[in-house]
């Protein structure tokens, strides 16, 4: 053998050497699949079963692995049967960049999942709340069935009405909701819930609205509160139409609102409450209507749940 052909040689037994030391370890992974999140609970003690669950946070031994947007298919390199716990996860206030799990519903606990290589496992995570008082409590709950706890300020121009029928969010348990109609030449709606969520000098770990709606305007969400004798509103979150062309008018969204950042920053109020507005006589962006143009706003499953 020439020098040539000894060199070159041993450039490919380095070379297969490299190769084979690089893949020594390394394993063929099993697949997870989740299209979707949903929610199971017991009405007469939670509510109807609205959720919006965006992503799965996913646990393997307990130990995390990711949090993928759904639907989605993902890699896991184990094999054989493990605890996989996933967890429904949520947008904070209706902004992708805010990823959360949900706190208040318990994971899907798949506690001996035989996991193959090379193969794909089909999941549908059902959640459930956590029970009443060790994970969940409500300061104020409305959805319409019955009663109507949402009240018009005194700057209001109208009120908010409990509707049936095709206009409002349907299941099982859930046949009302509530409407807010702005006629032409009406600039404002102010309505908060009568309910009075008395949180004073008590630091929150959690608190959470959740919010089944739909619109043609913008509107904001926030907190009321009364302290040293005088009563402040904190406006937290712009919610944008789902219907911006006023052509999908049956269109519900679910959102969860973090309203627990701004009650522990005024923990001495003596009580809290959940208000919303259409408030075009403030100075933020346009609304997407003209003021001659009439402005729907529907509700349904409000939910202040705090840990």
């Amino acid at each position: 053998m020439t020098k040539t052909h000894t060199f070159f040689a041993l450039l490919l037994f380095g070379a297969a050497f490299s190769s084979c030391h690089k893949f020594e370890g390394q394993r063929i992974p099993a697949y997870i699949h989740i299209d979707s999140i949903s929610l199971e609970c017991d009405y007469y003690t939670y509510g109807a079963a609205s959720c919006r669950f965006t992503d799965a946070w996913v646990y393997i031994d307990d130990q995390i692995i990711g949090c993928y947007e759904l639907p989605a298919t993902f890699p896991i390199l184990e094999k054989g049967q493990h605890k996989v716990s996933i967890y429904g996860g949520i947008q904070i206030d209706g902004i992708g960049a805010t990823r959360s799990p949900y706190v208040f519903c318990q994971p899907k606990v798949y506690p001996n999942l035989n996991l193959v290589e090379d193969s794909i496992i089909n999941l549908n995570p059902v959640l459930n709340y956590y029970p009443i008082g060790s994970g969940v409590n409500f300061g104020w709950s409305e959805d319409f069935e019955s009663t109507n706890t949402l009240a018009s300020l005194s700057s209001s121009d109208t009120s908010a009405i409990r509707i049936g029928g095709n206009e409002a969010w349907r299941s099982e348990n859930s046949f009302y909701s509530a409407k807010i109609t702005l006629p032409p030449d009406s600039l404002d709606f102010w309505v908060a819930c009568t309910e009075e969520m008395d949180f004073h000098n008590n630091y929150l770990n959690f608190c959470m609205m959740e919010m089944d709606y739909k619109c043609n305007d913008t509107f904001f969400v926030g907190v009321m509160y009364y302290k040293d004798y005088t009563l402040y509103r904190q406006p937290l979150v712009k919610v944008l139409p789902t219907d911006k062309e006023h052509t999908t008018p049956e269109v519900w969204k679910k959102m969860y609102v973090n309203i627990g950042k701004y009650m522990n920053s005024q923990v001495n109020s003596s009580y809290f409450k959940v208000y919303f507005t259409s408030d075009l006589t403030t100075k933020y962006d346009p609304p997407y209507h003209p003021i001659n143009e009439q402005r729907y706003y529907y509700f349904d499953n409000l939910k202040v749940i705090y840990r």
